[in-house]
């Protein structure tokens, strides 16, 4: 419940419900304001012929000069019928000559202003005009007026349309109705606010609700948490917004925990390919020391030569390590120039011919014709055709063969080294150039190396815009390739 008096559905009802109070006052208000001047108006138009109706029966009784005695019949005859008005006889300055009115009221004014009498009966009353009226100092009222002759001298009839009693059951009735009409119309607009209004704004804000629980589940720990994004509205953006973010999120996040599990593999193969050679290294220390005086001397330089090439292999791991990491800091300037990348290949064949022939593998290039110079660093470059070389070297059994194919594309040369080895399985391919990896089953870790050379390989093919990719089936052989691109 404290939930909901503090959600943004509440506030925003409570501010709309707010709202419609306002309005309905000032509605109602507007309302009275508006009846008063339409009672006026309806009194005023209905009665504008009142006062020239008096005038006709008054004209042969004032022909000869006004005299109250002769027009008090005529006039109490007229109040008889309509004992709601009051009637005034003026001069043509607004003087009251008489007046015929409920005797228990009193007169506070002893002239009138013209101006609206005089507008009035040259407009035939089609215009509304409130006239003062005599009873009150400052209060004014809807009449009737027309001219009358009196002798010599011209006069008004000018007629109050209603009187004090009249106003008073006006006033009444007016009030009484408008107040109860005003009061149910009030009432009913605010349950039609409650039932309808907020039914909508539960429906319009559910999306919103939808989000803010979708937030608070993916706060919670949910990754898969999404809201279903609908509408080209703000929220509908703003959903599709959320959904986009919480993808990159959980992918960082996926990222973050291979990032962790590699750096855990890392550590330990880094702990485990240190320790072996240091081991080896230590042991044999320690056989010459102990057997100082009874080891032969081919012994000790079997022991010394064993100690050296694990002390050769304990080098080139840290050399690996430390040109890795130069390669992810991007701390390696490359300096690349014209090449022709066949005889890179070339040479780094001819480099690598004695140690296939110990093993018993050949070494084939197999070059287009008219390939173009390519743009490189050569000493990377070098160290990525090594890397592949040697790689397919370790892992193809004796008689087998490792080709480097170099063909043209558009705007680049297309570099394939192929071995004839045990392959690659599917699960392993992915990872073949992660740091340390080495596949447990197509490739046996004995014959390779620490497991660095293709990822230093792809870290430099990368330095020169290009991507490395392999190609892979158990039983098949294993093709990586990249492009270098020509020059213009």
């Amino acid at each position: 419940m404290r939930r909901l008096r503090s959600s943004f559905f509440a506030r925003l009802s409570a501010i709309f419900l707010l709202l419609i109070v306002a309005l309905g006052a000032g509605c109602i208000a507007i309302a009275f304001q508006s009846a008063a001047h339409l009672f006026d108006d309806v009194e005023q138009l209905l009665n504008r012929e009142y006062a020239r109706s008096i005038a006709s029966e008054l004209s042969p009784l004032v022909s000869d000069g006004f005299s109250e005695d002769r027009v008090k019949g005529a006039i109490h005859y007229m109040m008889v019928l309509n004992p709601m008005v009051e009637i005034y006889l003026l001069d043509e300055k607004g003087s009251i000559l008489a007046a015929f009115l409920n005797p228990a009221e009193k007169l506070l004014r002893s002239t009138v202003d013209m101006g609206p009498v005089r507008e009035f009966v040259q407009t035939s009353g089609q215009h509304r005009a409130l006239g003062e009226d005599p009873r009150s100092a400052s209060r004014s009222r809807p009449f009737s007026a027309a001219l009358v002759s009196m002798g010599s001298a011209p006069g008004y009839v000018y007629v109050i349309l209603g009187g004090e009693r009249y106003d008073a059951s006006l006033r009444m009735i007016r009030d009484s109705y408008y107040l109860r009409a005003g009061f149910i119309a009030f009432l009913l607009a605010l349950a039609a606010t409650v039932l309808l209004g907020l039914s909508l704004f539960f429906l319009l804000t559910r999306r919103l609700r939808s989000l803010s629980d979708a937030v608070s589940d993916f706060e919670q720990g949910d990754m898969n948490r999404r809201v279903e994004a609908r509408g080209s509205d703000e929220l509908g953006a703003l959903g599709r917004n959320f959904n986009q973010m919480a993808g990159t999120i959980a992918a960082d996040v996926d990222a973050l925990r291979r990032a962790e599990r590699m750096r855990r593999e890392l550590f330990g193969n880094i702990s485990h390919d240190l320790r072996s050679p240091l081991a080896s290294i230590q042991g044999y220390l320690e056989t010459m020391l102990m057997k100082e005086g009874n080891i032969t001397a081919e012994e000790r330089r079997r022991f010394l030569d064993v100690s050296l090439r694990n002390a050769a292999s304990l080098q080139r791991l840290v050399e690996q390590l430390f040109e890795l990491a130069k390669l992810d800091a991007r701390q390696v300037q490359l300096q690349p120039e014209p090449l022709q990348i066949a005889e890179l290949v070339q040479d780094v064949a001819l480099k690598l011919a004695p140690a296939a022939e110990q093993v018993g593998v050949s070494i084939a290039v197999d070059r287009a014709e008219d390939l173009p110079r390519v743009s490189c660093d050569v000493a990377t470059m070098e160290r990525v055709l090594t890397n592949l070389m040697e790689n397919a070297l370790h892992f193809t059994p004796a008689g087998g063969s490792v080709s480097v194919h170099l063909a043209r594309e558009a705007n680049a040369v297309r570099v394939t080294v192929a071995d004839t080895g045990a392959g690659i399985t599917a699960d392993d391919l992915p990872r073949v150039f992660d740091r340390f990896y080495r596949a447990d089953k197509s490739r046996d870790k004995s014959t390779g190396g620490a497991g660095l050379g293709l990822a230093i390989a792809r870290e430099i093919v990368e330095l020169h815009g290009g991507t490395i990719s392999v190609e892979s089936s158990l039983g098949h052989g294993a093709r990586f390739s990249f492009a270098l691109s020509t020059l213009p």
